[in-house]
């Protein structure tokens, strides 16, 4: 399966730690050279976040660095069905656990009944799906934190490709947000990975947050409900 690590090209520290770690494990991988959102999104991509839908319902738009993370992940999905295999998608902050080449050889086992895999840990409940390769799936009930590991399907990356026309949250929230997509979440214990979360943000935090005005405190308040419903009605149908 190939292996693509996101990384600014600019992140020499990242970028040297990813390929020490791989290194050692014996692992191909190859950069994907990530997005800057404060340099722009590409010319075709740039109207794609609805920064007035995300303003209204969730108090502000999408900042620069959430554009191009959006934007990376998205190029590669579509990277997956030019490819039309599997693909394992890495960000830059990550580190192997002892269970990283064991996972890499189940998850083509995996992919023959999963769209999608995540292979870090996921706060939140879960249901278990089934043991494959003594590796245990499982369904994640709520998958709207973080993406720094994943595996994608051709068939699943042109579900999240089909419903990104319009950028409404950030990529992370979107991919958990399983009823827009009809992606199960499913997830692979052990992990493959983990973040230690050591490294900071080369891009995320440069934007300092506005006060948030009371009419949208209260679209925000009613659309989090709203999507609360609807990932509690997707949850009951899809746990077996």
């Amino acid at each position: 399966m190939k292996i693509f690590v996101i990384s600014l090209t600019s992140a020499t520290a990242r970028r040297e730690r990813v390929q020490k770690v791989m290194d050692e494990l014996h692992i191909h991988f190859e950069f994907f050279n990530a997005i800057n959102g404060f340099n722009g999104l590409p010319e075709r991509l740039a109207n794609h976040p609805d920064d007035l839908h995300r303003t209204i319902f969730r108090s502000r738009p999408l900042t620069p660095g959430e554009k191009g993370c959006y934007t990376s992940h998205y190029l590669l999905w579509e990277k997956c069905l030019e490819l039309n295999e599997p693909i394992l998608i890495l960000e830059d902050d990550f580190l192997p656990t002892q269970y990283f080449s064991d996972v890499l050889v189940t998850l083509d086992s995996v992919h023959e009944k999963y769209e999608y895999i995540k292979v870090e840990p996921q706060i939140s409940a879960a249901t278990p799906l089934e043991t494959i390769n003594n590796a245990q799936i499982v369904f994640w009930h709520n998958n709207s934190c973080w993406t720094t590991g994943y595996s994608i399907s051709p068939k699943g990356a042109k579900r999240l490709l089909e419903h990104s026309k319009r950028w409404l949250c950030s990529v992370d929230n979107y991919i958990g947000e399983s009823y827009r997509t009809g992606l199960l979440c499913a997830g692979i214990i052990p992990y493959a990975i983990y973040s230690p979360r050591d490294m900071g943000s080369d891009i995320q935090n440069r934007v300092p947050l506005k006060k948030v005005p009371l009419p949208f405190k209260l679209t925000r308040e009613l659309y989090r409900f709203y999507r609360f419903m609807r990932m509690l009605i997707w949850n009951i149908k899809n746990q077996r």
